[in-house]
């Protein structure tokens, strides 16, 4: 492929396999590779009817399904940029998502138009996507795009950097950010793991008989378009669905055999506790990102299914860092705890508060040479903060040891400080998350007149034979067995379930203002 619009990937495809279906909704519908290429054509000519061209953002307001893949690839044709917002945002989310990234259009399906009250204050133009309508007809007063049609249409040439689209962050440590991501920093990162994964950077590598991948995670997060764009980069088809659920993905693991999954913590966490067996005899491996996932529960579905679980680290900012694959298994190179071998390619320091770049083995902020993003479009400050000189500074805290493996102590700004001790939440959450009574948890730094900080967790808790008082006790004294003095939670609190994000995520993004609770 040559040029960098990401558009070029599909066009690859409908090229060389052309007839292959390329994309199947789980109601049973399916497209070829080349009936994908020219829907998206017919949308980038309907984007053009109105007035949309090469960097203009269209913002995307859609129910999870097959139908965004036409609308993301129909704007990469025009070069335009699509802004993807949760479809599971309220009514003053979606209007404040689109005076952030003022696009020109808006585009929004039979849902959507129930929140188009508070968006008419930013004077977009709407425009429904429902199944396409005779012209000059419209839906409860919104006029829907003529997208029907096919056509032919060929991507227009966009610079390296150049805007690609414009993702909302998960929001776990505060409001959601929007990132502008490039098309060159995006292809780079699909070639760094298709090198780790298929043992080449070149495009459609895989046969056309391989089996599809399944795009568990929506198609508004990054993670879902990256796992939909490197299927089409490797040369695979995509099953896109509306949203997990385990029995959802249990029957469309029997229709289509997936070889493969990339799921988020969460989405493990649900199939570990679920009463029935999922059907994963095909499945090789889990590749498993979005946040860290518990021992817990990666070593009960390890245990469960006999299938390994792969790590991969990286975000929305960075792109693909560092993970852990099959070959690495098999060599025997898995560090148990850690974030993975950093990839080839990747330009990664480890950082002192001072911007000084640290020793092997020495732990301070993780810094990643990238291309991918282009900042914040709605926070200048953060936007500074974030990209500085080309190095992307993730937040995180880690290490690299002597082989080059990444290990992650936590975030940043969720590091607790207690009596001058720097405290990770994520390490008191592994440990707990090992008792028997404990379904889930997060742990947070709350104000203490002594110590300045405390570490207090909420935990989701199973049903046993002692009370919450006696629980409490026990999960402390459980830590403190485990773990340095000042790190054990000080104060635990019990909730019938945790705070999450659109996508999943254990949100950090609060911290709860409590009376109650056990007291140590």
């Amino acid at each position: 492929m040559s040029g960098t619009n990401l558009a070029q990937i599909l066009e690859a495809r409908a090229r060389d396999r052309g007839r292959t279906v390329g994309l199947h909704g789980e109601d049973g519908r399916s497209w070829t590779f080349e009936q994908i290429d020219l829907i998206a054509g017919g949308v980038a000519k309907a984007l053009e009817a109105e007035g949309v061209g090469a960097g203009d953002r269209v913002a995307f307001y859609l129910t999870n399904g097959p139908e965004i893949v036409f609308f993301l690839f129909g704007a990469w044709k025009l070069g335009a940029v699509p802004v993807t917002i949760s479809s599971l945002y309220n009514v003053s989310e979606l209007a404040e998502s689109v005076a952030k990234t003022d696009p020109k259009l808006l585009l929004v399906d039979a849902r959507g138009t129930d929140a188009l009250g508070d968006v008419d204050g930013t004077k977009v133009t709407i425009r429904s996507v429902g199944p396409p309508t005779a012209p000059g007809a419209s839906t409860d007063g919104v006029r829907p795009l003529q997208w029907g049609e096919e056509a032919r249409v060929d991507a227009v040439e966009v610079p390296a950097d150049g805007e690609s689209c414009i993702l909302f962050t998960g929001g776990t440590t505060g409001r959601p950010k929007a990132v502008s991501v490039t098309h060159g920093g995006t292809l780079d990162s699909l070639r760094r793991l298709a090198r780790v994964s298929t043992g080449s950077k070149e495009q459609g590598t895989a046969t056309p008989t391989a089996k599809p991948n399944l795009i568990a995670l929506p198609l508004f997060h990054s993670g879902g378009q990256h796992s939909l764009l490197f299927a089409y980069f490797v040369g695979r088809g995509a099953v896109v669905w509306e949203r997990f659920g385990v029995d959802r993905l249990a029957d469309l693991t029997d229709r289509f055999a997936f070889d493969n999954l990339f799921l988020l913590p969460t989405m493990v966490y649900d199939i570990v506790h679920a009463k029935r067996d999922l059907p994963f005899t095909g499945v090789k491996h889990i590749l498993v990102a979005g946040q860290a996932i518990s021992w817990t529960v990666r070593r009960a579905f390890e245990l469960r299914y006999g299938i390994p679980i792969l790590v991969n680290y990286g975000s929305t900012e960075s792109g693909h860092i560092a993970g852990w694959n099959s070959k690495d298994m098999k060599a025997g190179l898995w560090k148990p705890g850690s974030a993975g071998r950093i990839y080839p390619g990747v330009e990664l320091e480890i950082r002192d508060e001072d911007g000084n770049t640290l020793p092997p083995g020495s732990e301070g902020e993780i810094v990643v040479r990238s291309e991918l993003t282009k900042g914040y479009v709605d926070d200048a400050e953060a936007s500074s903060a974030l990209v500085r000189d080309g190095w992307v500074h993730t937040g995180d805290i880690g290490r690299v040891d002597e082989d080059g493996v990444l290990w992650l102590s936590g975030r940043k700004r969720d590091m607790i400080k207690c009596g001058g001790f720097q405290v990770w939440p994520e390490e008191i959450e592994d440990v707990l998350r090992e008792h028997e009574l404990v379904r889930d948890i997060r742990v947070f730094g709350g104000p203490d007149d002594r110590l300045g900080e405390i570490p207090v967790a909420l935990v989701v808790r199973a049903d046993g034979p002692v009370s919450d008082d006696e629980l409490a006790d026990a999960l402390v004294a459980f830590a403190r067995e485990r773990l340095a003095h000042f790190k054990a939670p000080r104060r635990v609190e019990f909730v019938p379930e945790l705070e999450r994000s659109a996508t999943g995520k254990v949100s950090r993004a609060s911290v709860p203002d409590r009376e109650g609770g056990s007291h140590t």
